[in-house]
């Protein structure tokens, strides 16, 4: 579950709004939004800052991006060498 919290985590952080996202992802806007939800409490963390404008990653957001797209190289070449 949380996997899948995490990809949706990786896949907002391309759009500029959870309308957007909900539009492009078939996921609905309620779905993102407990997502991140959860994930900002799980990691007792802001990860993503919400205006009228749309939302934007925070630092730690960005971090947690950054940290995500390194598990997955690394899972990527650990399932290329075995």
């Amino acid at each position: 579950m949380i996997w899948d919290r995490l990809d949706r985590f990786t896949e907002l952080s391309k759009f500029k709004s959870l309308s957007e996202a909900a539009r492009n992802g078939n996921i609905s806007q309620s779905t993102w939004t407990r997502d991140i939800n959860d994930l900002e409490q799980a990691f007792k963390l802001r990860l993503v800052q919400r205006n009228y404008n749309g939302i934007k990653l925070t630092e730690k957001g960005h971090k947690l991006l950054k940290l995500i797209t390194m598990f997955k190289t690394n899972l990527k070449n650990f399932k290329s060498s075995i």
